[in-house]
């Protein structure tokens, strides 16, 4: 939970003893699954939440190596900057017309689990893992990436290609290209999609579903938000009507 608005008074109770805090704006609190706290705000208040199944913490903190079970510890009123502009992006995409990009969204919850699971997690935090994939692995995922460009990719898709966990995959594919793979697969839409408009006469909207857009008014977003411009406008500087 992110506090985005104006300052307020909460009280809750851990271990059986009663607390009181002033959250201001940006700070944050976790409260594990089945930990009884009992918040109450004392005032109006404008929150972020995000909730994260049990289960896959368990499974996502596996992955990353943590031995002897996994849990989180519940954490009251800490400030970390990137894990509310993780939770304020993923709120943005899922607020915005049409539907949300789901390699996006999807990288979003992976990082701001592993904050959550930094902070507030009671084993180790997860090992570094440095290095790209290996050169065949690499080849296979960008194989998958271009023939499945105009269907749905998943974070989970692209890092059982390579055989790894979802979070080792976008640190260990960032390492190999350059570039997240939500900004990889972003830019490579883009791309077909930008040749297509100059190219061809095809409607708008038909271009952005055979390019793996949601509808036209996803791929007029991500293009103006990538490349400073809309479909329209490059078709119409290039004459194709």
């Amino acid at each position: 939970m992110v506090h985005t608005g104006r300052s307020a008074n909460l009280r809750w109770s851990a271990d059986g003893t009663a607390c009181r805090e002033r959250f201001h704006a940006g700070e944050a609190l976790v409260n594990p699954a089945g930990w009884a706290s009992r918040p109450r705000w004392q005032d109006d208040v404008e929150l972020l939440l995000l909730a994260m199944e049990p289960a896959w913490l368990e499974k996502l903190a596996a992955e990353e190596g943590a031995e002897g079970g996994f849990e989180l510890a519940p954490r009251f009123h800490f400030t970390d900057p990137l894990l509310t502009m993780l939770v304020e992006r993923l709120v943005t995409e899922f607020e915005r017309p049409g539907a949300p990009d789901a390699l996006y969204t999807e990288s979003l919850v992976q990082a701001a689990a592993a904050l959550v699971m930094r902070a507030c997690g009671s084993t180790a935090g997860p090992p570094e893992r440095e290095g790209g994939l290996p050169p065949r692995r690499l080849a296979e995922v960008l194989d998958f990436i271009h023939a499945n460009l105009a269907s749905r990719i998943r974070l989970a898709d692209l890092a059982g290609v390579a055989g790894v966990s979802a979070s080792h995959f976008t640190r260990a594919f960032k390492a190999s290209v350059g570039e997240s793979p939500h900004r990889y697969v972003t830019q490579l839409r883009l791309e077909r999609a930008r040749r297509a408009l100059l190219t061809t006469n095809r409607p708008i909207a038909d271009i952005a579903l055979e390019h793996g857009f949601a509808d036209q008014s996803h791929l007029t977003r991500m293009m103006r938000r990538h490349t400073g411009t809309t479909p329209g406008l490059l078709r119409d500087g290039h004459g194709q009507r």
